[in-house]
């Protein structure tokens, strides 16, 4: 009896030495995605076409239409965001296509992103259509430079967003 009473006591000390053990080996780092078939890692990296699609069209709408009802505090606040998700995509996928993608969004976006910006800090109505428009097509022509020329972007003509209000309270 005394034996097993040794014994039982025995393997709860080494189980519970083994449950500490492992309660203190760090947990394994992700590594970074990679694609194709062979890959047999789940972790999602986006692709440069579905971040456009979900971080900078939406907010190139917001932007124009905040802009648009010269509701220049909502504005700066679209400004801030569509240069926060032009950024990330540069760094989530910083190449497409063996090119430097923070590269190709400054060249392509950059100067109608710093005029939009001072047409926004001027409150001016004007200068923000101009630049807006100039944002427009550096986003149609880094799409046909990349031979996507079929992906248009557009000034909306409504919003896609019934749950904001986009004119000046």
């Amino acid at each position: 009896m005394r034996k097993r009473s040794v014994t039982a006591l025995l393997a709860a000390a080494l189980a519970a030495a083994a449950i500490g053990a492992v309660a203190q080996t760090p947990a394994p780092q992700p590594q970074p995605a990679q694609r194709g078939p062979a890959s047999s890692q789940l972790n999602y990296v986006p692709g440069v076409g579905d971040m456009m699609n979900s971080l900078v069209q939406p907010r190139h709408a917001k932007l124009w239409l905040a802009g648009h009802e010269k509701n220049w505090e909502l504005a700066v606040y679209a400004y801030k965001e569509m240069q926060q998700a032009l950024d990330t995509v540069g760094k989530v996928q910083p190449k497409f296509r063996n090119l430097t993608v923070p590269e190709m969004i400054e060249s392509m976006t950059g100067e109608a992103m710093r005029d939009l910006q001072g047409a926004i800090d001027a409150r001016d109505p004007k200068k923000f259509e101009e630049a807006f428009d100039s944002l427009t097509d550096g986003c149609n022509s880094c799409h046909s430079a990349l031979n996507h020329g079929f992906i248009v972007i557009k000034v909306p003509e409504a919003s896609a967003f019934p749950n904001q209000e986009f004119k000046r309270p």
